[in-house]
Protein backbone atom coordinates (compact mmCIF):
# COMPACT_ATOMS: atom_id res chain seq x y z
CA UNK A 1 0.00 0.00 0.00
CA UNK A 2 1.44 3.67 -0.56
CA UNK A 3 2.53 4.70 2.55
CA UNK A 4 0.22 8.24 1.91
CA UNK A 5 -2.90 5.34 2.51
CA UNK A 6 -1.94 3.70 5.20
CA UNK A 7 -1.10 7.29 7.04
CA UNK A 8 -4.98 8.52 6.12
CA UNK A 9 -6.13 5.03 7.34
CA UNK A 10 -4.65 5.53 11.14
CA UNK A 11 -5.73 9.49 10.51
CA UNK A 12 -9.13 7.81 10.28
CA UNK A 13 -8.79 5.11 13.12
CA UNK A 14 -7.38 8.29 15.77
CA UNK A 15 -10.16 10.47 14.74
CA UNK A 16 -12.48 7.60 16.04
CA UNK A 17 -10.67 7.34 19.25
CA UNK A 18 -11.09 11.19 19.80
CA UNK A 19 -14.50 12.12 18.55
CA UNK A 20 -17.85 11.06 20.05
CA UNK A 21 -19.91 9.32 17.73
CA UNK A 22 -22.80 10.80 16.76
CA UNK A 23 -25.29 11.49 13.82
CA UNK A 24 -23.32 13.80 12.07
CA UNK A 25 -20.61 10.94 11.76
CA UNK A 26 -23.14 8.53 9.90
CA UNK A 27 -23.98 11.86 7.70
CA UNK A 28 -20.16 12.66 6.55
CA UNK A 29 -18.78 8.91 6.12
CA UNK A 30 -22.69 8.62 4.13
CA UNK A 31 -21.34 11.46 1.83
CA UNK A 32 -17.77 10.06 1.43
CA UNK A 33 -18.89 6.88 0.73
CA UNK A 34 -20.90 7.93 -1.84
CA UNK A 35 -17.54 10.02 -3.41
CA UNK A 36 -15.79 6.65 -2.98
CA UNK A 37 -18.78 4.55 -5.20
CA UNK A 38 -18.40 7.19 -8.15
CA UNK A 39 -14.54 6.92 -7.65
CA UNK A 40 -14.55 3.29 -8.51
CA UNK A 41 -17.76 3.16 -10.82
CA UNK A 42 -15.29 5.52 -13.33
CA UNK A 43 -12.42 3.52 -12.66
CA UNK A 44 -14.54 0.62 -14.25
CA UNK A 45 -16.36 1.93 -16.66
CA UNK A 46 -19.96 1.82 -14.92
CA UNK A 47 -22.53 4.07 -13.10
CA UNK A 48 -22.66 4.83 -9.46
CA UNK A 49 -25.81 3.30 -8.73
CA UNK A 50 -24.09 0.10 -10.43
CA UNK A 51 -21.61 -0.60 -7.32
CA UNK A 52 -22.27 -1.85 -4.29
CA UNK A 53 -19.57 -2.31 -1.10
CA UNK A 54 -19.06 -5.56 0.40
CA UNK A 55 -16.32 -6.96 2.58
CA UNK A 56 -14.66 -9.11 0.04
CA UNK A 57 -15.25 -10.84 -3.49
CA UNK A 58 -16.07 -14.16 -2.29
CA UNK A 59 -19.20 -12.52 -0.87
CA UNK A 60 -20.16 -11.42 -3.81
CA UNK A 61 -19.85 -14.33 -5.64
CA UNK A 62 -22.23 -16.00 -3.23
CA UNK A 63 -24.56 -13.39 -3.67
CA UNK A 64 -24.71 -14.10 -6.97
CA UNK A 65 -24.89 -17.50 -6.66
CA UNK A 66 -28.10 -17.40 -4.42
CA UNK A 67 -29.62 -14.31 -6.49
CA UNK A 68 -29.36 -16.13 -9.38
CA UNK A 69 -30.30 -19.75 -8.10
CA UNK A 70 -30.07 -22.33 -11.06
CA UNK A 71 -32.81 -24.91 -10.64
CA UNK A 72 -32.34 -28.43 -10.90
CA UNK A 73 -31.92 -29.64 -14.06
CA UNK A 74 -29.63 -26.30 -15.29
CA UNK A 75 -25.81 -26.09 -15.12
CA UNK A 76 -23.08 -23.33 -14.26
CA UNK A 77 -20.30 -23.10 -16.15
CA UNK A 78 -16.64 -22.69 -14.56
CA UNK A 79 -13.15 -23.03 -16.08
CA UNK A 80 -10.08 -24.83 -13.84
CA UNK A 81 -8.17 -21.84 -13.64
CA UNK A 82 -10.59 -19.72 -11.42
CA UNK A 83 -10.02 -19.09 -7.71
CA UNK A 84 -11.87 -21.59 -5.24
CA UNK A 85 -13.90 -18.74 -4.17
CA UNK A 86 -15.89 -18.58 -7.63
CA UNK A 87 -16.15 -22.72 -8.21
CA UNK A 88 -16.91 -23.60 -4.69
CA UNK A 89 -20.08 -21.40 -4.56
CA UNK A 90 -20.62 -23.32 -7.71
CA UNK A 91 -19.72 -26.54 -6.60
CA UNK A 92 -22.14 -26.40 -3.71
CA UNK A 93 -25.29 -26.69 -5.89
CA UNK A 94 -24.94 -29.48 -6.82
CA UNK A 95 -26.31 -30.92 -3.72
CA UNK A 96 -29.82 -29.08 -5.43
CA UNK A 97 -29.46 -30.89 -8.28
CA UNK A 98 -27.22 -28.63 -10.50
CA UNK A 99 -24.99 -29.50 -13.10
CA UNK A 100 -21.60 -28.14 -12.53
CA UNK A 101 -19.61 -27.97 -15.95
CA UNK A 102 -15.49 -27.63 -15.92
CA UNK A 103 -14.02 -25.73 -19.52
CA UNK A 104 -10.51 -27.40 -19.50
CA UNK A 105 -7.25 -25.27 -20.10
CA UNK A 106 -5.39 -26.20 -22.97
CA UNK A 107 -1.51 -25.68 -22.05
CA UNK A 108 -2.38 -23.10 -19.71
CA UNK A 109 -4.92 -21.06 -22.30
CA UNK A 110 -8.91 -20.84 -22.62
CA UNK A 111 -10.33 -19.24 -25.24
CA UNK A 112 -13.55 -18.12 -25.56
CA UNK A 113 -14.77 -20.34 -28.27
CA UNK A 114 -14.14 -23.17 -25.32
CA UNK A 115 -17.09 -22.06 -23.72
CA UNK A 116 -19.23 -22.94 -26.82
CA UNK A 117 -19.17 -26.06 -26.15
CA UNK A 118 -20.27 -26.09 -22.52
CA UNK A 119 -22.33 -23.19 -22.17
CA UNK A 120 -26.14 -24.09 -24.13
CA UNK A 121 -29.69 -23.09 -23.17
CA UNK A 122 -29.82 -24.63 -19.88
CA UNK A 123 -26.72 -22.66 -18.59
CA UNK A 124 -27.65 -20.36 -15.68
CA UNK A 125 -24.32 -18.47 -15.09
CA UNK A 126 -20.85 -18.50 -16.30
CA UNK A 127 -17.96 -17.24 -14.02
CA UNK A 128 -14.59 -15.98 -15.00
CA UNK A 129 -11.73 -14.44 -14.14
CA UNK A 130 -10.38 -11.86 -15.29
CA UNK A 131 -6.68 -12.79 -14.95
CA UNK A 132 -6.05 -16.54 -13.35
CA UNK A 133 -4.79 -16.06 -10.08
CA UNK A 134 -2.85 -19.15 -10.64
CA UNK A 135 -0.96 -19.19 -14.25
CA UNK A 136 -2.29 -15.20 -15.27
CA UNK A 137 -3.98 -16.56 -18.59
CA UNK A 138 -6.05 -13.11 -19.25
CA UNK A 139 -9.49 -14.35 -20.06
CA UNK A 140 -11.31 -13.37 -23.17
CA UNK A 141 -14.16 -12.02 -21.37
CA UNK A 142 -15.56 -9.82 -24.07
CA UNK A 143 -16.01 -13.19 -25.96
CA UNK A 144 -17.34 -14.95 -22.71
CA UNK A 145 -20.30 -12.87 -22.29
CA UNK A 146 -21.12 -12.99 -25.41
CA UNK A 147 -21.28 -16.93 -25.48
CA UNK A 148 -23.22 -16.81 -22.19
CA UNK A 149 -25.63 -14.20 -23.30
CA UNK A 150 -26.31 -15.50 -26.66
CA UNK A 151 -27.53 -18.97 -24.58
CA UNK A 152 -29.92 -16.38 -22.11
CA UNK A 153 -26.94 -17.00 -18.86
CA UNK A 154 -25.56 -14.66 -16.88
CA UNK A 155 -21.94 -13.90 -16.48
CA UNK A 156 -19.85 -13.11 -12.95
CA UNK A 157 -16.22 -11.54 -13.95
CA UNK A 158 -13.95 -12.04 -10.50
CA UNK A 159 -11.62 -9.40 -11.54
CA UNK A 160 -9.68 -9.33 -8.18
CA UNK A 161 -5.93 -10.26 -10.29
CA UNK A 162 -6.51 -7.59 -13.04
CA UNK A 163 -8.32 -4.42 -11.81
CA UNK A 164 -5.52 -2.16 -10.76
CA UNK A 165 -3.68 -2.21 -14.22
CA UNK A 166 -6.04 -3.74 -16.91
CA UNK A 167 -8.20 -1.06 -18.09
CA UNK A 168 -11.97 -2.32 -17.54
CA UNK A 169 -15.74 -1.39 -19.31
CA UNK A 170 -18.24 -2.64 -17.33
CA UNK A 171 -20.40 -1.07 -19.91
CA UNK A 172 -19.17 -2.01 -23.31
CA UNK A 173 -17.78 -5.33 -22.26
CA UNK A 174 -21.71 -6.06 -21.68
CA UNK A 175 -21.11 -7.23 -18.24
CA UNK A 176 -23.79 -8.78 -15.72
CA UNK A 177 -21.72 -8.94 -12.57
CA UNK A 178 -18.03 -8.56 -11.02
CA UNK A 179 -16.53 -8.53 -7.87
CA UNK A 180 -12.71 -7.32 -6.92
CA UNK A 181 -10.62 -7.45 -3.83
CA UNK A 182 -8.80 -4.40 -2.87
CA UNK A 183 -5.78 -5.86 -0.57
CA UNK A 184 -3.84 -7.00 -3.64
CA UNK A 185 -3.45 -4.84 -7.36
CA UNK A 186 -5.58 -1.93 -5.97
CA UNK A 187 -2.96 -1.76 -3.23
CA UNK A 188 -5.48 -0.96 -0.56
CA UNK A 189 -6.64 -2.36 3.01
CA UNK A 190 -8.64 -6.04 3.81
CA UNK A 191 -12.06 -5.60 4.63
CA UNK A 192 -13.59 -4.44 1.65
CA UNK A 193 -14.23 -4.81 -2.05
CA UNK A 194 -16.49 -3.84 -4.76
CA UNK A 195 -19.15 -5.34 -6.18
CA UNK A 196 -21.07 -4.05 -9.37
CA UNK A 197 -24.57 -5.34 -10.64
CA UNK A 198 -25.51 -3.78 -14.65
CA UNK A 199 -28.35 -1.45 -14.22
CA UNK A 200 -30.77 -3.66 -16.09
CA UNK A 201 -30.39 -6.11 -13.60
CA UNK A 202 -30.86 -4.56 -10.81
CA UNK A 203 -34.28 -4.78 -9.61
CA UNK A 204 -34.76 -8.30 -11.10
CA UNK A 205 -33.06 -9.63 -8.47
CA UNK A 206 -34.24 -9.52 -4.81
CA UNK A 207 -31.25 -9.05 -2.28
CA UNK A 208 -31.14 -12.23 -0.24
CA UNK A 209 -30.20 -9.48 3.30
CA UNK A 210 -31.93 -6.66 3.53
CA UNK A 211 -31.41 -4.07 6.55
CA UNK A 212 -31.40 -0.15 7.50
CA UNK A 213 -28.72 0.63 4.48
CA UNK A 214 -30.65 -1.64 2.12
CA UNK A 215 -33.29 1.82 1.71
CA UNK A 216 -33.66 4.57 -0.51
CA UNK A 217 -32.93 7.06 2.39
CA UNK A 218 -30.36 8.17 4.53
CA UNK A 219 -29.81 7.20 8.14
CA UNK A 220 -32.10 9.72 9.41
CA UNK A 221 -35.24 9.09 7.09
CA UNK A 222 -35.87 5.73 8.58
CA UNK A 223 -39.26 4.32 9.29
CA UNK A 224 -39.57 0.21 10.59
CA UNK A 225 -43.26 0.31 9.49
CA UNK A 226 -42.57 -0.49 5.98
CA UNK A 227 -39.98 -1.81 3.74
CA UNK A 228 -38.70 0.08 0.20
CA UNK A 229 -35.80 -1.39 -1.14
CA UNK A 230 -32.97 0.64 -2.78
CA UNK A 231 -33.42 1.01 -7.01
CA UNK A 232 -29.40 1.09 -6.92
CA UNK A 233 -26.73 -1.44 -6.02
CA UNK A 234 -27.05 0.16 -2.40
CA UNK A 235 -29.89 -2.58 -2.13
CA UNK A 236 -26.53 -5.42 -1.74
CA UNK A 237 -25.47 -3.34 1.70
CA UNK A 238 -27.78 -4.52 4.66
CA UNK A 239 -25.47 -2.25 6.86
CA UNK A 240 -22.67 -0.66 7.99
CA UNK A 241 -19.53 -0.51 5.77
CA UNK A 242 -16.19 -0.68 6.28
CA UNK A 243 -15.95 2.97 6.16
CA UNK A 244 -11.98 3.36 6.70
CA UNK A 245 -10.56 0.62 4.21
CA UNK A 246 -13.32 1.88 1.41
CA UNK A 247 -11.93 5.81 2.05
CA UNK A 248 -9.01 3.84 1.98
CA UNK A 249 -9.20 3.24 -1.33
CA UNK A 250 -10.29 6.18 -3.08
CA UNK A 251 -6.90 7.24 -1.49
CA UNK A 252 -4.85 4.61 -3.68
CA UNK A 253 -7.12 5.02 -6.61
CA UNK A 254 -6.24 8.53 -6.81
CA UNK A 255 -2.79 7.78 -6.14
CA UNK A 256 -2.62 5.83 -8.88
CA UNK A 257 -4.63 7.79 -11.07
CA UNK A 258 -1.55 10.35 -10.42
CA UNK A 259 0.30 8.33 -12.00
CA UNK A 260 -1.73 6.87 -14.72
CA UNK A 261 -3.41 4.03 -15.48
CA UNK A 262 -1.72 3.96 -18.88
CA UNK A 263 1.69 4.35 -17.42
CA UNK A 264 0.85 1.83 -14.58
CA UNK A 265 -0.36 -0.70 -17.15
CA UNK A 266 2.51 -0.45 -19.65
CA UNK A 267 5.17 -1.07 -16.68
CA UNK A 268 3.13 -3.80 -15.00
CA UNK A 269 2.70 -5.86 -18.72
CA UNK A 270 6.61 -5.19 -19.68
CA UNK A 271 8.23 -6.22 -16.25
CA UNK A 272 6.06 -9.39 -16.98
CA UNK A 273 6.74 -10.02 -20.34
CA UNK A 274 10.14 -10.16 -19.25
CA UNK A 275 9.95 -12.27 -16.18
CA UNK A 276 7.50 -14.69 -18.70
CA UNK A 277 10.49 -14.33 -21.48
CA UNK A 278 13.40 -15.07 -18.76
CA UNK A 279 12.19 -17.97 -17.38
CA UNK A 280 11.70 -19.62 -20.37
CA UNK A 281 15.17 -18.86 -21.34
CA UNK A 282 16.25 -20.68 -17.90
CA UNK A 283 14.44 -24.01 -19.43
CA UNK A 284 11.80 -23.89 -16.34
CA UNK A 285 8.24 -24.59 -17.92
CA UNK A 286 6.05 -21.71 -18.23
CA UNK A 287 2.11 -22.58 -19.08
CA UNK A 288 1.79 -18.98 -19.12
CA UNK A 289 0.26 -17.27 -22.32
CA UNK A 290 2.81 -14.25 -23.70
CA UNK A 291 0.70 -13.19 -26.38
CA UNK A 292 0.05 -9.54 -25.59
CA UNK A 293 -3.85 -10.48 -25.67
CA UNK A 294 -3.49 -13.10 -22.45
CA UNK A 295 -0.98 -11.62 -20.79
CA UNK A 296 -1.28 -10.10 -17.30
CA UNK A 297 0.92 -9.55 -14.29
CA UNK A 298 1.33 -12.92 -13.42
CA UNK A 299 4.00 -15.63 -14.62
CA UNK A 300 3.49 -19.29 -13.16
CA UNK A 301 6.45 -21.75 -14.02
CA UNK A 302 8.19 -25.16 -12.55
CA UNK A 303 11.32 -26.83 -12.69
CA UNK A 304 11.63 -30.40 -13.01
CA UNK A 305 14.57 -30.18 -10.40
CA UNK A 306 13.43 -27.92 -7.60
CA UNK A 307 9.75 -27.52 -6.34
CA UNK A 308 8.09 -24.44 -6.53
CA UNK A 309 8.01 -24.46 -2.51
CA UNK A 310 11.77 -24.55 -1.99
CA UNK A 311 12.67 -22.01 -4.77
CA UNK A 312 10.10 -19.64 -3.16
CA UNK A 313 11.43 -20.44 -0.02
CA UNK A 314 15.41 -19.97 -0.94
CA UNK A 315 14.31 -16.75 -3.57
CA UNK A 316 12.81 -15.17 -0.10
CA UNK A 317 16.09 -15.72 1.70
CA UNK A 318 17.41 -13.34 -1.02
CA UNK A 319 15.43 -10.84 -0.54
CA UNK A 320 13.17 -11.97 -2.87
CA UNK A 321 9.50 -12.33 -2.31
CA UNK A 322 7.06 -14.63 -4.87
CA UNK A 323 4.38 -17.06 -4.31
CA UNK A 324 4.85 -20.97 -4.11
CA UNK A 325 1.18 -22.00 -6.23
CA UNK A 326 0.20 -26.05 -7.06
CA UNK A 327 -0.97 -25.68 -10.77
CA UNK A 328 -2.55 -29.25 -11.73
CA UNK A 329 -0.47 -31.30 -9.27
CA UNK A 330 2.67 -29.10 -10.25
CA UNK A 331 4.28 -27.24 -8.04
CA UNK A 332 5.89 -24.15 -9.28
CA UNK A 333 6.29 -20.29 -8.32
CA UNK A 334 3.78 -17.30 -9.00
CA UNK A 335 5.89 -14.50 -10.16
CA UNK A 336 3.53 -10.89 -9.94
CA UNK A 337 5.62 -7.73 -10.73
CA UNK A 338 3.62 -4.77 -10.40
CA UNK A 339 4.46 -0.75 -11.84
CA UNK A 340 6.53 -0.27 -8.41
CA UNK A 341 9.18 -2.59 -9.63
CA UNK A 342 11.72 -1.96 -11.86
CA UNK A 343 13.68 -3.92 -14.68
CA UNK A 344 16.63 -4.42 -12.53
CA UNK A 345 14.59 -6.21 -9.92
CA UNK A 346 13.63 -8.48 -12.95
CA UNK A 347 17.53 -9.37 -13.33
CA UNK A 348 18.10 -9.84 -9.77
CA UNK A 349 15.08 -12.74 -9.44
CA UNK A 350 16.14 -14.41 -13.01
CA UNK A 351 19.86 -14.31 -11.84
CA UNK A 352 18.86 -15.66 -8.11
CA UNK A 353 16.56 -18.33 -10.16
CA UNK A 354 19.22 -19.59 -12.29
CA UNK A 355 21.60 -20.24 -9.61
CA UNK A 356 18.88 -21.74 -7.38
CA UNK A 357 17.90 -24.19 -10.24
CA UNK A 358 22.07 -25.03 -10.93
CA UNK A 359 22.87 -25.21 -7.88
CA UNK A 360 20.14 -28.24 -7.27
CA UNK A 361 21.22 -30.39 -9.95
Amino acid sequence: MPRSTIEYACALFRRQLRDVPAPDTFDEFGEEIEESRGVFARWIGAREEEVSFQTNTSTSLNLVASMVAPEPGENVVVDDLGFPSGTFPMMALQKKGVEVRWVKNRSGLVKSEDYEKAVDPRTRLVIVSLVSWVNGLRAEVEGITKVAHENGAFCMVDSTHGTGYIGIDASSWKLDFLATSNYKWLLSPYGASEFYCAKRLLEEFDPPHVGWHSTPGGTRSLSAESLEIAKTAKRFEPGNLDYVSILALTKSLGFMSRIGRRRIAAQTLRLSGLVNEGLRELGLNVPTPSDDAHLSGITFAYSEKVTGERLASLLRKRGIVVAHRQYHSRSGIRVSPYFYNQERDVETFLEATKKIIRGSV
